[in-house]
């Protein structure tokens, strides 16, 4: 999309930041928060957290990881032993809902994910934000990251790749990647199906509450 441009970032904390229309977000290295009260959980756990606030920010409201993950404590308390600090699929588009950014969550179905792909494809046509997880266990060359982690597509451009934002510094040392559909495809979460009642995930669903988010 020609509205949106890269340009270096101030610190190690976010290298790249990134302007669609008229606004801009940094593109936070979840890894490199180590300071504030929930700098360990956004380290450890800090992917959706870092997905949901930085669609948040270009849509126009101005948050961080780090208020992000304090405002979904005011929501929902603290997560319980079965819950972890991470988000899931519903929690995502719940927050972002209530930033009155649209937002709607998706699962994806048994031998669903060309479909899915071919979605999030077309929503990226529309102007649209698309906050996905993959699934390393399944596509062991997935680029995103080692574990299941939560990254947001926010361009398709003109040669057919994907502009990926990327919490990951292992995977995404510049917070930015550049992937093809099919990467896509084969790093979605199988068999998910987004239950609308969830909000952090949940250690022993965490399949199951994966999926993706058009945003916009």
């Amino acid at each position: 999309m020609s509205d949106i441009t890269l340009r270096a970032g101030d610190s190690a904390l976010a290298p790249t930041i990134l302007r669609i229309r008229n606004n801009e977000t940094p593109v936070w290295l979840q890894h490199r928060w180590q300071s504030g009260p929930f700098a360990a959980f956004i380290n450890r756990n800090g992917c959706g957290h870092c997905c949901t606030a930085m669609a948040a920010r270009l849509f126009g409201v101005d948050i961080d990881p780090h208020q992000e993950y304090a405002y979904c404590r005011t929501l929902w308390g603290e997560p319980t032993n079965d819950q972890g600090h991470w988000l899931s699929a519903a929690g995502v588009a719940k927050i972002l809902r209530s930033l009155s950014v649209p937002a709607k969550e998706f699962g994806v179905k048994h031998n669903g994910a060309k479909k899915a792909t071919e979605h999030i494809l077309s929503a990226l046509r529309q102007g649209k934000a698309v906050i996905f997880t993959s699934d390393p266990q399944r596509y062991p060359d997935n680029p995103f990251s080692s574990g299941a982690h939560w990254v947001m597509a926010v361009s398709l451009e003109k040669d057919g790749t994907i502009l990926v934002a990327n919490s990951a510094e292992k995977f995404a040392p510049t917070g930015i990647q550049y992937v093809m559909p099919k990467e896509i495809e084969k790093a979605l979460f199988p068999e998910s199906t987004a239950p609308p009642e969830m909000t952090w995930g949940e250690h022993n669903r965490i399949g199951e509450g994966s999926g993706y988010i058009v945003v916009g």
